[in-house]
């Protein structure tokens, strides 16, 4: 196992080798300690991509944004660019 840092909420969480060294897609275990903070990371990427804010944001309603407080602060920044929110 190699220590990994999720892009959402920068926690450290353990995660094999395979999946880092995975070339063909990247498994969401790559990228998130958790499958619902991959969904917002697929929302954003998509945006960063896309620019498209309305597509980005029913994307992030399809989330839970519970507990932002722990996200990155570039991230909450982002999703609040997408939703509007201050």
């Amino acid at each position: 196992m190699a220590n990994a840092t999720c892009a959402i909420c920068g926690k450290n969480y353990e995660v094999c080798s395979s999946c880092l060294e995975q070339r063909a897609f990247k498994p969401w275990r790559a990228v998130t300690d958790c499958m619902e903070h991959y969904k917002i990371y697929a929302a954003i990427h998509g945006y960063t991509i896309s620019k498209n804010k309305e597509r980005a944001k029913t994307a992030l309603q399809n989330c839970n944004l519970s507990g932002q407080e722990y996200f990155l602060p570039e991230i909450r920044a982002v999703i609040n660019e997408i939703t509007g929110s201050t």
